[in-house]
């Protein structure tokens, strides 16, 4: 292998190790479109009273749409930096990771019932419900609803093949709420590290010629 070669491998592996421990300043700013009040049974407690809908998180100045992915833990008003991304299969953390099965579902539900959640506040109470229900049933973990679902079921029934990658991750804490999310612009960061990566490959390479 050649010296060229052999720093892009450097770089390149830099540049995704320092990604994948990224730390990000996660804050809820709401709900929306509108909340539904429900009631669920998890390990938290019997008949607790929720708010679901989408979720409004400020992720590092970013404005960010997301879903509550842990049905096991609350979430935390204040700005939390314990939060970092994570593949969503890995998580809800701590406990037991969803895996690729349900991590697939979730794909599925949020291509097809995101956009019209964003409209609809029973529609995106049943999203949320749905993905709690996805994200139990892969953890081994119980958790059930009093009262109506909103659609869940139905939504989850519903399913067909995946029509393309809805392109999601895990913002996970060890403390608190984890969520899923789209990939959240990081503020142009890791496109200026690829250039000057590619800026120094091209330096070496005039070295060596």
């Amino acid at each position: 292998m050649n010296l060229t070669k052999k720093l892009a491998l450097a770089i390149g592996g830099s540049i995704l190790a320092a990604l994948s421990v990224h730390a990000n300043s996660v804050t809820e700013v709401g709900v929306l479109p509108g909340t539904q009040d429900v009631y669920i049974n998890s390990s938290l407690g019997t008949n607790l009273h929720v708010y679901a809908g989408v979720v409004v998180l400020n992720v590092d100045g970013v404005t960010t749409n997301s879903f509550c992915i842990d049905p096991y833990q609350w979430s935390n008003p204040s700005p939390d930096t314990s939060y970092a991304y994570r593949d969503l299969a890995a998580a809800p953390i701590p406990g037991n990771a969803m895996g690729a099965a349900s991590a697939l579902t979730i794909e599925e539900l949020w291509n097809k019932y995101y956009v019209q959640a964003l409209g609809s506040s029973s529609i995106a109470a049943g999203l949320q419900i749905a993905i709690w229900e996805t994200v139990a049933k892969g953890t081994n973990e119980a958790f059930s609803v009093n009262g109506s679902d909103f659609g869940a079921a139905g939504m989850i029934s519903n399913l067909g093949k995946l029509d393309g990658p809805a392109d999601l991750i895990a913002l996970s804490s060890e403390g608190h709420q984890d969520y899923v999310v789209q990939r959240v612009p990081d503020g142009g960061t890791t496109i200026a590290m690829l250039g000057l990566a590619l800026l120094g490959l091209g330096f070496v390479r005039r070295r060596l010629a």
